[in-house]
């Protein structure tokens, strides 16, 4: 029998399995989301986690006279998310002092803000992740602030990790980042524009839509977890490397599986160290994510405050510029001039390319399906030589797959193979070398000497089947809910209030799947013909055909043999497509930073998938795009032109005010020169 949302929340609340159960039975609230996020009040906390008892410090800038902070704990709470914690009415408003910046390096520090307010964690406050809205009393405007309260002396049998450092190597607060397309035009040390060093102590730039913040991919694994009520502390990356560090502690030990979801990108020598060692003990590792372990970073102390592993840092030399100084490479894991450390050795998978506009299902083959993973599935009778989508949009907007580098773990078992599409890495992560092409995406799992599993989904949104797409309620799918309760089963991990799985040793099985839902492997793909690009001015209009009804894509690229760039999409099954893209001479902000396009030549492809997505990319096409408006010419000019003078000046302040008083006062002299010379002329004629 499958429980229901009824029966789970009947018995379990008067006498609580554990302290999330109990937790979940008090009411809940949607009103953590942010409501008017128009950028008038942000802030951020002193630390990203603290133990139950501990405190930390809201650091908040806004020009209104006082502001409201309502801190909402996150989880199920009946499907509404979040549960009212404490509420703090009118405190103070203030402008904080702008914050300060290393232009070489491109670090923005916001250390020298003043506390707006001290928050004492209670000691019965769960263990999870908090959100904290600030609502200016004004205009309404609001920001959220996140931070984890940890539980250091509770051994749960889950340790949920939080990517904080992903969040940061993101977020563009003060208008630098680790990536060139959100950090303006002004270069640093590592010959672009994006910043070798990012500061803990910003508020968040990211708004809950944004795909790098908690709230994408971590927020429903967060939400299932505690629907079905299983035992579950909750951490940061900061706390995992503080696990690695030589001599601490390594608190991942005290738990039976250690969980990292979503985006978990950057990560320090300890946190590799701490999480091998926890594998190496017996501790499960379930890798729901993606990008998984890409670049390696190390911290450093706040160069205001002196605040300890508050500053990232990742010159990212393999992408451009000189090694980190101190000789401890910060370039991707995988890098053979660098780490040379490729992260499947401990996932198992490696991140292989992405697409960030288009994702897609999951896709099961009939002879993956007599895995354990597929138990009380209704899978295990698919016909031979079929495959079933499972899911919408699991597979995005980054994936991972097994890699022939001589570093792939014993026993490596492949569980599903998901075909995708995208930009495709051609080498150790320089992404401006990749190429857009067709891909298969793995989901895997491994045991480790140990005893150890090691899962990981080989995509960013596994989440997205478990019941929330970002922070939107949707119908979990069936599937992917009963894989994952089979997967923590197997790691030995029991959920209290089950919902919507069927729990081993039950003996009613899962609902008929719909015989139609299985398709051959032998369909075959799209045939696209008729490509066409039809140039007036500055814009261009591609138009193609398809033998059956597709949705598609168009890839731009600034040389042949080198389409890495999505320009846009048709999500319309149909077999004539038509779309027009315009302004094509204002440089645009890609991945990789400012536009790549330095001739009028654009090559393109564009993609037909059909309904069962099966997928072909056309022969790569060119055209060379006219002459742009006048009014684009001259602000393109004026840019090109203005740009180096203003990075000059932003870095240079001082020297430039005094060079712009002698600029002045020699204006005036010439000025004082000429008026004397023609009153002497004036004289010498009369």
């Amino acid at each position: 029998m499958v429980s229901t949302p009824a029966m789970a929340q009947a018995a379990p609340c008067a006498n609580p399995a554990n302290p999330i159960v109990a937790e979940n039975c008090q009411p809940g609230t949607n009103e953590w989301i942010t409501q008017n996020p128009i950028g008038d009040i942000f802030g951020y906390a002193s630390v990203d986690s603290v133990n139950r008892g501990g405190s930390l410090d809201f650091l908040v800038d806004t020009g209104a006279p006082t502001f409201d902070i309502r801190i909402y704990r996150s989880g199920y709470y009946g499907g509404l998310g979040g549960r009212l914690v404490k509420t703090v009415e009118a405190v103070p408003g203030q402008k904080q002092p702008d914050c300060q910046e290393q232009y070489d390096t491109g670090l923005v520090s916001c250390a020298n803000w003043a506390a707006s307010y001290t928050l004492h964690i209670p000691e019965d406050w769960v263990s999870g992740v908090y959100v904290a809205r600030i609502i200016r009393s004004d205009t309404g405007g609001d920001n959220y602030i996140l931070f984890v309260v940890r539980d250091d002396e509770r051994d749960s049998a889950i340790l949920y990790q939080q990517s904080v450092s992903t969040y940061q190597a993101y977020n563009n607060y003060g208008s630098k980042s680790t990536y060139s397309s959100s950090s303006g035009f002004c270069p640093t040390v590592t010959e672009a524009s994006r910043a070798a060093k990012v500061s803990y102590n910003r508020p968040y730039n990211q708004s809950m839509a944004d795909p790098n913040s908690y709230f994408r991919a971590e927020y429903p694994m967060v939400r299932w977890l505690e629907q079905q009520g299983y035992d579950v502390t909750y951490s940061t990356t900061s706390d995992t490397h503080r696990s690695g560090q030589p001599g601490a502690a390594n608190e991942l030990l005290d738990h039976q599986a250690f969980f990292s979801v979503g985006h978990d990108e950057y990560w320090t020598q300890e946190m590799w160290d701490a999480i091998t060692a926890a594998r190496d003990a017996g501790v499960h590792l379930g890798f729901f994510t993606a990008n998984t372990s890409y670049w390696r970073i190390r911290m450093e102390d706040d160069p205001i405050t002196g605040e300890p592993n508050s500053v990232l840092v990742t010159y990212k030399t393999i992408e451009s510029g000189p090694p980190d100084p101190t000789g401890f490479s910060t370039s991707t894991w995988r890098d053979p001039e660098g780490p040379n450390q490729p992260e499947n050795s401990l996932i198992g998978v490696m991140y292989i390319g992405d697409n960030d506009s288009l994702f897609f299902p999951m896709r099961i083959t009939a002879d993956k399906v007599s895995d354990r993973i597929y138990r009380h599935t209704g899978l295990e009778a698919m016909p031979p030589d079929t495959y079933i989508n499972v899911g919408d949009y699991i597979f995005g907007w980054e994936w991972d797959a097994v890699v022939d580098n001589g570093h792939t773990p014993n026993g490596l078992e492949i569980l599903a193979e998901t075909p995708v599409f995208g930009l495709l890495l051609q080498d150790a992560g320089k992404f401006e070398n990749g190429m857009m092409g067709l891909a298969a995406a793995h989901t895997t799992r491994y045991t480790a000497p140990s005893g150890a599993l090691v899962f990981a989904s080989g995509t960013i949104q596994w989440s997205w089947g478990l019941g929330a797409r970002a922070v939107l309620p949707v119908e979990p799918d069936a599937i992917i809910s009963q894989m994952t309760y089979n997967l923590l089963a197997d790691m030995g991990l029991t959920p209290a209030t089950p919902v919507g799985i069927i729990l081993d040793g039950e003996e009613t099985g899962p609902a008929p799947i719909d015989p139609a839902r299985f398709i051959s492997l032998d369909a075959p793909a799209p045939v696209i013909s008729d490509v066409q690009a039809a140039v007036s001015g500055d814009s261009v209009t591609i138009s193609w055909k398809t033998d059956v009804e597709t949705i598609g894509q168009i890839w731009f690229g600034g040389r042949s043999g080198h389409v890495i760039f999505p320009m846009a999409q048709d999500l319309e099954y149909r077999t004539e497509h038509s779309i027009t893209i315009s302004d094509l001479t204002t440089p645009r902000d890609f991945k990789v930073g400012p536009s790549v396009f330095t001739t009028a030549a654009r090559y393109f492809t564009v993609t037909a998938s059909d309904k069962n997505w099966n997928t072909s990319i056309s022969a790569e096409g060119s055209f060379e795009i006219g002459t742009p408006p006048l009014a684009t010419q001259l602000r393109n000019t004026f840019n090109s032109l203005t740009q180096p003078a203003r990075c000059f000046v932003r870095a240079n302040l001082t020297l430039s005010i005094g060079i712009g008083v002698v600029g002045a006062l020699v204006v005036l002299a010439l000025l004082a020169f000429g008026f004397r010379t023609l009153r002497r002329r004036g004289r010498a004629a009369g």
